[in-house]
Formats: structure tokens, sequence, C-alpha cells
């Protein structure tokens, strides 16, 4: 696999060297999200993908189109964010950001 940067064609572990860590980060955040991600059942796939379209769609249109009460998709994204957020990749990047509860804690 051969990724093109400027004029130039590099192999990705090249790409990655000019990287600046900042860059680095950010694509691991971005692979990792992307993994946690395409694991969850798919309610939670689609709960969550309609939750950020861009403009929001309302809850009462969330509600028609999954066919669940507007009450229950509070506590369903509630649900299915904690299942993100214990997805090993994920864990590990929130443990990993200075000043999270697990730093403070000395987890």
């Amino acid at each position: 696999m051969t990724v093109v940067v400027g004029s130039m064609c590099d192999t990705p572990s090249d790409a990655r060297a000019g990287m600046s860590e900042l860059d680095l980060l950010s694509a691991e955040r971005r692979a990792a999200l992307r993994e946690a991600f395409a694991r969850l059942p798919a309610k939670c796939q689609r709960l969550l993908a309609l939750l950020i379209e861009d403009p929001q769609a309302p809850y009462a249109e969330i509600s028609a189109r999954l066919g669940v009460s507007v009450g229950s998709i509070g506590p369903n994204r509630g649900r299915c964010l904690d299942r993100l957020r214990r997805y090993p990749a994920i864990a590990a990047l929130i443990n990993a950001e200075p000043g999270s509860i697990a730093q403070r804690q000395g987890v």
C-alpha cells in the first residue's frame, strides 16, 4: 500500500514519520473510535449516527425512525456511549488523557 503525500509517494510508515505527534494522536483516536463504533450493536450505531447528524434530527424524528419512544433515546444513548468508553482501545485513550479521572486517582 502506498500513500501519496504532496508529490511524493511513500509507504504508510514513511508518511507517519512526517506527521506531527498531535497528528499521530488524532489519527490514532479516530481509528480507535471507528473500530469501537463498528463493534457496537447495530441499534447503537443507528442511534449514535442519528444523534451526530448535522443538523441534528429532533428526538421525535429519531423516535419515529428507530421505532422507540422519545423518552428512551437519552438512556439508550448513555448506554451506547458507555459501551464505547469500555471498548479497550477507547478506555486506554481515555485513561491516557492528561487530567483524566484515572490519572488524578493514580489508577
